[in-house]
């Protein structure tokens, strides 16, 4: 059976790059910022009819640039982990993909229904924004779990 939509295995590396530069990129920003990048209306800031000052038009934008460039860098680092070929790519691993995305998926929308039935009001954004990265992540874990027992059960198979 071929794949014909997975990325080549090597831009797994690409992905784990990503995502580990997302990782310090969002510590660096802690780090700068430790009181948090709140959204800002500028009609809030500067007032009806006032004028609105660069500096703080100019704010917003590096804030908004830097929440795309992580969110950015950690879908596109997911992606590439979890859709990247193995260095052999057979009927077997076909399968463990098809079953640990059908697994996440389930446990990511349970999750979900839960989070829908308890969170409210403005804490719901953040399970809102969470839902969109926690399917690839469920995926990863599971199938590199998967890919991990099946290496060893082979490996112990293989030395009696």
């Amino acid at each position: 059976m071929k794949s014909r939509f997975l990325f080549p295995y090597y831009w797994r590396i690409i992905g784990y790059l990503c995502f580990i530069a997302d990782i310090l990129f969002a510590i660096a920003l802690k780090v700068l910022h430790p009181e948090g990048y709140a959204a800002v209306d500028l009609q809030q800031v500067t007032g009806p009819g006032m004028k609105i000052h660069h500096d703080i038009y100019q704010g917003v934008i590096t804030m908004r640039l830097h929440h795309d460039i992580i969110v950015l860098l950690i879908v596109f680092g997911l992606l590439f982990i979890a859709f990247s070929k193995e260095k052999i790519e057979d009927e077997h691993i076909a399968q463990l993909r098809l079953d640990s995305l059908q697994w996440a998926i389930y446990l990511n929308y349970g999750i979900f229904i839960i989070c829908v039935l308890f969170v409210y009001g403005l804490y719901f954004i953040p399970v809102v924004i969470f839902n969109v990265i926690t399917p690839l992540i469920f995926f990863i874990i599971r199938l590199r779990w998967k890919i991990y027992q099946l290496n060893r059960r082979l490996k112990n198979e293989g030395s009696r």
